[in-house]
């Protein structure tokens, strides 16, 4: 018997099925079928790309919908009046600059739904033209009192009712990233009144927190391709992303500045952590569990660049490195502790500092460090004292290298500490008219490490993603 092609035994497979399957069961159907000649490694991940660059190249013309993540039925069984509902048009990418949480979208649709458009636009634009001075700027952090202060008729009614109909979650100020995701991306659109309506992606995107529509909205906004970079450079500072953050942007984007670049990376990772996909520690920001899972279903259905093979190597350099991270941990805890302050010596080197000077154990008047950092066009001098140690550092060490400032006429001091703080160290740290003293514990000296190539060593792992785009004239 002549062997087909993927997708014509795809398409034989499901009709014999009579449903929609995942594409892994089709894949194994179609190989006990010896349908296909295939003598590839993983021929269901080969059967996952071609099917999503079917679908998403040929759109409703093609002979294949998706149905659910990863799995896939034929575009006949669709009805025709209303066929895939919430398929999403082609919307380009990145163009939402302040972009929500979608907690914060799916908590105004309600709200706005059945609303006239003029309003809603009334409603923002009379907002944006309330306008402080330099002598005096203004609070918006509290709605119930400046929407009755600053706003009248539709446009403080509707202000006060997106407040309180969002349980106090979006402040009106800040709606014009809703409103941007709620048009670009047909969530509401206007009937014939010009009264804004939830549609079927709408009501699509508040049922399903993982569905189709947030996952059309995820790839045309970036959120995909970040939630990759911080799998692959996590966990780090949010600068060490930009620059694969750029290369994403100049490709499908017009964005070329790197402070419009920089906007658009802190507002979706700010989406992507109170989704639970990454989480932020200090400076650096991580992928979890959860988004791990995500970017690989995302990946294998959305546009066919990845596999969930590629999940599985991702979370096993995620382990690796908390791995690392435990081994730095417990060797900072047993090294000696005159080579611990040589080491924190070495460290503000390497950030910057002037000066650094590790101080004699027998007369460091409780300072172990002294160095001087450039504050924009000054410099100032600061003292550190570390301590290794497991338990949290309490108020009276903190209050000791505070007293001992004026004897090295220094500005500022700093505590590093293998272990934590206690809650009253944390309160005092920066208390008004008091010296500041940063405190530095355990997780963070170890970012700090990290982040500076200090006891440890980066090696290159490549992952290789297939570009589905460019196979798109072929089905």
């Amino acid at each position: 018997m002549a062997k087909l092609t993927f997708l014509d035994a795809a398409e034989r497979v499901l009709k014999e099925a009579g449903e929609p399957l995942h594409a892994d069961a089709i894949t194994e159907r179609v190989l006990t079928g010896e349908l296909i000649d295939s003598h590839g490694k993983t021929p269901a991940a080969t059967m996952h790309s071609m099917l999503a660059v079917a679908v998403r190249k040929k759109g409703e013309g093609s002979r294949f919908m998706r149905t659910a993540p990863g799995t896939f039925g034929l575009r006949a069984w669709a009805p025709a009046s209303d066929a895939e509902p919430v398929a999403a048009p082609d919307f380009g990418g990145v163009k939402v600059p302040h972009y929500p949480t979608n907690a914060e979208v799916r908590a105004v649709l309600p709200v706005w739904d059945g609303v006239p458009r003029p309003d809603i636009t009334g409603m923002r634009r009379a907002i944006s033209k309330v306008t402080g001075t330099p002598q005096e700027n203004l609070d918006w952090k509290q709605p119930d009192q400046w929407i009755p202060a600053r706003l009248e008729g539709a446009a403080q009614a509707l202000a006060m009712a997106t407040w309180t109909g969002t349980q106090g979650l979006v402040n009106p100020r800040h709606t014009n990233g809703v409103w941007l995701v709620a048009t670009n991306y047909e969530l509401l659109r206007p009937d014939d009144q010009d009264v804004m309506r939830l549609t079927d992606r709408g009501r699509d995107f508040l049922a399903h927190p993982a569905g189709n529509v947030v996952q059309d909205i995820d790839e045309a906004e970036g959120l995909i391709r970040l939630l990759g970079v911080v799998a692959e450079q996590g966990p780090a500072a949010s600068t060490d992303f930009l620059e694969a953050w750029m290369l994403h942007l100049q490709r499908v984007s017009r964005i070329r500045m790197e402070s419009s670049a920089r906007s658009r990376l802190y507002y979706r990772l700010r989406n992507l952590e109170a989704r639970g996909l990454v989480v932020r520690k200090g400076r650096s920001w991580g992928i979890t569990e959860e988004g791990l899972a995500t970017l690989g279903e995302a990946q294998v259905q959305s546009d066919a660049s990845g596999t969930p093979l590629d999940a599985e190597i991702r979370r096993l350099l995620q382990q690796q490195k908390a791995q690392v991270q435990e081994a730095m941990q417990a060797l900072l805890q047993e090294m000696d502790p005159y080579a611990f302050e040589r080491l924190i010596g070495r460290l503000l080197d390497v950030m910057d500092y002037r000066d650094v000077e590790v101080t004699s154990p027998s007369n460091d008047k409780g300072v172990d460090v002294v160095g001087d950092i450039e504050l924009g066009i000054t410099r100032v001098r600061e003292v550190i004292q570390v301590k290794r140690q497991r338990g949290n550092i309490r108020r009276p060490v903190l209050d000791a290298l505070r007293g001992s400032l004026h004897r090295w006429q220094a500005m500022r001091g700093t505590i590093i500490t293998t272990g934590g703080f206690s809650k009253g160290t944390q309160a005092a740290a920066f208390e008004r008219g008091a010296a500041p003293i940063t405190l530095i514990d355990g997780e963070k000296l170890i970012e700090l490490l990290i982040e500076h190539n200090i006891g440890v060593v980066k090696k290159e792992v490549v992952l290789w993603e297939l570009d589905a785009s460019a196979f798109e004239e072929e089905e």
